[in-house]
């Protein structure tokens, strides 16, 4: 029973950031997941939109508690300098595999509908096949032995394939397909992070948007600086 109560949290938790998945650049996932860093005093954004850890975050022992916005604090741990939220997400190869990996599951179950899908256009198919041969059937009446047997042949083949279509066809999920294609699409809510952040820093909230539409560095950022050649204002731009 507990664990079963740890596994409902769990998904609650995460299926936020997998909703938000599906969202323009600047309301996304990975949006969400700085916005939860900010809100958590793990990093800072600045004007330009960079992000930098903050005391807290720096530090190795402290985690996220989420998978998502730990490997976004784990890709700002391994760099240098401060950087925008567009550079992780557009330039970081190990984020990036983290951030596919978190999506794997519900990746598979978008397959898996895809594929019910497919099981409800071939029942159509299959029910257009029977109607065709009904009517060919029906159409007049066999002449001699021979077209007798064949017609009984037919109409018994046909029979057994209304049988497995009524059958099977409501086990797979294809009535619960056609249900849900019925209904009105909805776009996902804002992540909950979003929306905080909006409330509580909204001038966060814009540099954070501002970053996410950067993917390209200036000067020399995040790279080595000759001895004598720009502060350390520079430095943390």
């Amino acid at each position: 029973m507990r664990d079963r109560l740890r596994a409902r949290l769990r998904s609650a938790l995460v299926a936020p950031y997998r909703a938000a998945a599906g969202r323009c650049l600047t309301e996304d996932d990975i949006q969400a997941a700085a916005a939860r860093l900010l809100l958590d005093g793990l990093v800072t954004i600045n004007h330009r939109g960079n992000l930098a850890l903050t005391g807290t975050g720096a530090d190795v022992a402290r985690t996220a508690r989420h998978p998502l916005p730990d490997a976004l604090l784990a890709a700002l741990r391994r760099r240098s300098a401060a950087t925008t939220l567009g550079i992780i997400a557009s330039r970081d190869p190990v984020f990036r595999a983290a951030h596919a990996k978190f999506h794997g599951a519900s990746r598979a179950r978008r397959a898996h509908t895809a594929g019910g899908c497919l099981a409800a256009a071939g029942g159509l198919l299959l029910t257009g096949e029977l109607a065709f041969v009904g009517a060919a059937l029906f159409d007049r009446l066999p002449q001699g032995p021979a077209q007798w047997a064949a017609t009984a042949v037919t109409g018994l083949a046909s029979l057994a394939q209304f049988g497995f279509l009524a059958r099977y066809g409501g086990t797979h999920g294809v009535g619960s397909h056609r249900v849900a294609a019925a209904e009105p699409y909805a776009p996902p809510a804002p992540h909950p992070a979003l929306v905080e952040l909006s409330e509580k820093a909204p001038e966060a909230a814009a540099r954070l948007r501002s970053g996410r539409l950067r993917t390209t560095r200036r000067r020399n950022r995040g790279r080595r600086r000759r001895r004598g050649r720009g502060t350390v204002a520079a430095r943390m731009d």
